[in-house]
């Protein structure tokens, strides 16, 4: 019978390769809103899921609700797909489906209901949990047959990160800081296969060419997904790799190819573009340079193939940036400590944040660093969702300048001799955390979503702010690797110290995969 099970999952799997879902939901997290509630940020996102249909043409749109844990109010989600169902006067009905066991998952009396069902769900959870239990299972079978009979498919928080071709779903707790320590951290890893990388391809890759995350902003995420984005780019040798961040009460319905971004927050789009560099040395800080990302809020749409934004129909109030940078030199020597959080007015603008509204505050004197705008402490627990997304706020009212989040144990400087160039790490090249900066200079278009953020003080007026074309470096170590960043000019200087260099990918021409 296990035999038969595995023949027609191969089967199955060649199939999926092709299957063309309806549209797929994907959701960043956080509570759903009240049946009822048309103004929550949930409604349209799932509201799409039962747009999908009725395949199995009983009259009835029937989601299968998956989760290795129902917990908390188990019949929440079914009361509100079959309310959304009314809104849309279409029957509808959500079908709880846990699922704990590898056994469980092959057994037809548990999970036989979802081959009845129009849509799948997968609940918040652990990604890593379903992997494990439900990958080449008959409950996988089910997904695919949906899939490929032109059903939905949805999820938010880890369900969301498992359909992604490239899943990150090795079941460690990895945070941003994790990575920038050290670009071959364990936690990159499968805990379930110590040594194995924690990114699977072989379960639900129905995003394809992409690796998803989610409560992006929340837990203050960038690091982590440039990194989880890094590890597969070395795993895989494809420069086409696409990663997606999707922050709380939050998410994308993707159909034909485009994504559409519905809710409170933003959605990040982040590739490698022909000018990147990417340095992968175990136990010692990532570097990457040259990633091209897309900060995208509420009505705007992402081409998944063209990997672009829809500039040609943006949502209202956006417009073209115009502005140009301070371009004035900088005067002097200057070191600045990421774990002083008063050294974040050497910036040229900085700002307040939770539990104060949002407020642009201006250095007041030199020395500061011409250009730029950020954050020193930018790792710290119960800041890092603040100053993320108060960064890009930044970067909406300071158009064409770098924005920089600069964490504990992490160092920017320049000399007197050279104040334009800066320098990242003690001279003694001694490991530490990597700085991440995300220039603005070649940003195209701006907006703010129509939402108040999630992050914003009470009654504050803080929105998450929509940038396009911006480019992102990940730099250390600069006395080691011979790499420093001009904030006059905005270019990265330098070549990191190359050890090997790995070319298998074949097309390789303007980006390298560097590892010791």
């Amino acid at each position: 019978m296990r035999s038969m099970l595995l023949l027609l999952l191969l089967l199955g799997n060649v199939m999926a390769a092709d299957a063309a879902p309806s549209r797929i939901v994907l959701a960043g997290g956080g509570a759903e809103g009240d049946v009822g509630d048309t103004a929550a940020w949930s409604y349209e996102l799932y509201h799409a899921l039962l747009m999908g249909g009725d395949i199995t043409g009983d009259d009835v749109v029937r989601v299968a609700i998956l989760a290795t844990d129902l917990g908390g109010d188990p019949s929440f989600l079914p009361s509100y797909f079959t309310w959304l169902g009314t809104t849309l006067d279409i029957t509808a009905e959500g079908v709880n489906v846990e699922v704990t066991t590898v056994a469980a998952a092959d057994d037809p009396a548990v999970v036989d209901v979802v081959a009845s069902c129009d849509a799948v769900f997968i609940k918040g959870g652990d990604q890593g949990l379903y992997y494990d239990l439900w990958n080449d299972t008959r409950l996988e079978v089910h997904i695919n047959g949906i899939a490929m009979a032109g059903g939905a498919l949805g999820g938010t928080s880890a369900g969301a990160m498992s359909w992604a071709q490239y899943s990150f779903s090795g079941g460690a707790d990895l945070i941003s800081r994790d990575v920038l320590a050290d670009a071959h951290t364990v936690y990159l890893d499968d805990t379930s296969q110590p040594g194995t990388s924690g990114i699977h391809t072989d379960f639900l890759p129905f995003v394809s060419g992409v690796t998803i995350d989610t409560h992006y902003t929340q837990r203050g995420r960038m690091g982590r997904l440039i990194g989880i984005l890094a590890r597969a780019l070395d795993d895989h040798q494809r420069r086409d790799l696409l990663a997606i961040g999707l922050e709380r009460n939050t998410g994308i319905v993707i159909q034909n190819d485009t994504a559409e971004v519905h809710g409170i927050g933003e959605v990040a789009f982040i590739q490698p573009t022909l000018g990147t560099w990417l340095v992968r040395d175990p136990g010692r800080p990532l570097i990457v340079t040259e990633l091209r990302l897309d900060r995208l809020t509420e009505g705007w749409r992402y081409d998944l193939v063209a990997k672009r934004p829809d500039t040609d129909n943006p949502p209202a109030g956006v417009n073209a940036i115009t502005a140009t940078g301070d371009g004035s030199a900088n005067v002097g020597a200057l070191d600045l400590d990421g774990g002083l959080e008063a050294d974040s007015a050497l910036f040229a603008a900085t700002a307040t944040y939770y539990p104060d509204d949002y407020s642009l505050v201006a250095a007041a004197s030199e020395p500061h660093i011409h250009d730029t705008v950020g954050f020193t402490r930018a790792g710290i627990t119960a800041e890092r969702a603040d100053k993320q997304e108060n960064l890009f706020r930044l970067l909406y009212d300071r158009p064409r300048v770098t924005g920089m989040l600069v964490f504990d144990d992490s160092e920017v400087s320049r000399t007197s001799a050279a104040p334009d160039k800066l320098e990242f790490g003690p001279s003694g090249g001694a490991p530490e955390l990597a700085v991440i900066l995300v220039d603005a200079s070649r940003a195209g278009y701006k907006g703010l979503s129509p939402s108040i953020s999630n992050w914003a003080a009470d009654s504050g007026s803080l929105r998450a702010a929509a940038l396009t074309d911006l480019r992102i470096h990940v730099l250390a170590e600069s006395g080691a690797r011979d790499v420093r960043y001009d904030s006059r000019e905005h270019v990265v200087e330098g070549s990191p110290v190359l050890l090997a260099v790995d070319f298998e990918s074949g097309d390789t021409s303007g980006w390298s995969v560097i590892v010791e």
